[in-house]
Order: structure tokens, then C-alpha cells, then sequence
């Protein structure tokens, strides 16, 4: 019913979480086991299905931690002063700079104009399980259908308050085009895209000099290299971007 954690603590498994009827007995026990054998928490993951075990897990001392689309997940303190590793706190936006041959640079405009900028950088947040070039190169064909490699990483920025009173962490790498024919597979989100040059870009008054002082980066300075790999973690391969 359970397995163990890196903390002490025991994550119970969705898949043998009984019916609502037959949840309580077994929750029961399994905390006083947990107190007993001087485990630190327990960790409980309930779906949409299961709202019913909600109520019950609440009354019996789990507390929220963190939530998705599909499920909820709730922890359990064995011990009053146990860890419990933070939850999520970040969500992570990825911004391209792609200059071509001609020295122009692509650009896109949202349906949804949300900033003071006329174009933006493409770009968009991370999918769960994306690595940080999986989700630039992703989101660069989907605004614009260009075809790109990775050149560098540009600049980091960290932004709070941000959705939902999050922070946001948002990179900009630089990236090669291997295609030229922009073809906007996005069309609900993204209204235009285009090859801008450069010197119109950085004399266009309706482009922010944020956006200017990161291509001026770009274009000066050698950026951080990428570096990719899988290492040992606790029996399982972690997936590790290094960038350096």
C-alpha cells in the first residue's frame, strides 16, 4: 500500500486506495503505523474520483501541499517537526532570440496583447517533462514553424509576484534558425510572425528596451553553453541541463 520517500515518510499508493466506504479504517492505521515506526510523514495523492476521501483525510490531520489538473496531494506530519519539502513555487517561461543569416530577427505578436510591446520574443512556459531546450525549440515552431538549434543561453529573470502570486522564472537563450518559411501552427494564440531586422528593431519606439538590451546581450557577449546528462539518483536516472 505504501513505499518510501527521501524524507522518512511513506507515499501512499493511488492505486490501492480503497472505495470512500472502506477509506477510513486503513488511513487510520497506516498513521498510527507511521507514528509508531517514527516516520516523519505521509504523503496522499487523491484524483477527481476520489473527492469524496478528501473531507475525511483533512479531519484526520492532512494538510495541502500541492495541486494539478487531475489530482490533489496532501501530507501528513508523523512527527511534529518533520520536513516537508516545499511545493512548487516557480513556474518557468523559456523566451528565444533567433537571428538569421540576413541579420533579422523573428518576432511574434499574441492575439492577447498582454505588454507594452507591439512584437515579443516566442516563446512560453515548460510542460511537464520538458527540458529547458525541449521547451524553446517547441514553443519557437509552434508560434512561428522555424525549425531551430541551440546557439546559448541569454539571461535569466525572476519575476514576483507572478500568476496566482507565484514567482516566474524566465530564460532566454539564443537560437539558430534552420528554416526560414515562417508557418504559425499556434494560430489561436499567436496573431503574426515575422523576420524583423535588426536595425529596425532596435529603432522601433513600440519595442521595449528590455527586449532590446537582451539581443544587444546576445549579439555581445558569449552566453552560457549547454551541457546535458543523466546521473544515478536513489536508483533512478535524474535527467541534469547544465549550463556553463
Amino acid at each position: 500500500m505504501t513505499e518510501k520517500d527521501l524524507y522518512n515518510g511513506l507515499i501512499i499508493n493511488a492505486n490501492t486506495i480503497p472505495p470512500f466506504e472502506e477509506f477510513e479504517t486503513p488511513l487510520r492505521l497506516l498513521l498510527v503505523e507511521a507514528q509508531t515506526t517514527q516516520k516523519n510523514l505521509v504523503w496522499l495523492t487523491l484524483t477527481r474520483e476520489q473527492s469524496q476521501h478528501l473531507a475525511l483525510a483533512l479531519e484526520l490531520g492532512f494538510e495541502f501541499h500541492n495541486c494539478e489538473a487531475h489530482a490533489i496531494t496532501l501530507t501528513y506530519k508523523a512527527k511534529s517537526d518533520a520536513y516537508i519539502p516545499v511545493p512548487p513555487s516557480h513556474t518557468i517561461g523559456v523566451g528565444a532570440i533567433v537571428i538569421n543569416e540576413k541579420d533579422e530577427l523573428l518576432m511574434v505578436r499574441d492575439r492577447i496583447h498582454t505588454s507594452n510591446s507591439l512584437y515579443k520574443f516566442p516563446g512560453g512556459m515548460l510542460e511537464l517533462e520538458d527540458s529547458l531546450e525541449e521547451g524553446v525549440r517547441r514553443e519557437v515552431l509552434e508560434e512561428t514553424g522555424i525549425e531551430v538549434e541551440f546557439v546559448k543561453m541569454v539571461s535569466l529573470l525572476n519575476s514576483h509576484p507572478f500568476q496566482f502570486n507565484k514567482s516566474n522564472m524566465y530564460i532566454v537563450f539564443q537560437l539558430k534558425p534552420l528554416t526560414e518559411t515562417i508557418n504559425i501552427v499556434d494560430v489561436h494564440e499567436i496573431e503574426l510572425a515575422l523576420w524583423l531586422p535588426l536595425d529596425e528593431f532596435f529603432a522601433h519606439d513600440e519595442i521595449s528596451e528590455f527586449q532590446k538590451k537582451l539581443v544587444e546581450k546576445a549579439l555581445k557577449r558569449d552566453g552560457l553553453e549547454a551541457i546535458v546528462f543523466n546521473e544515478p539518483f536513489k536508483n533512478r536516472k535524474k535527467f541534469v541541463e547544465v549550463y556553463g
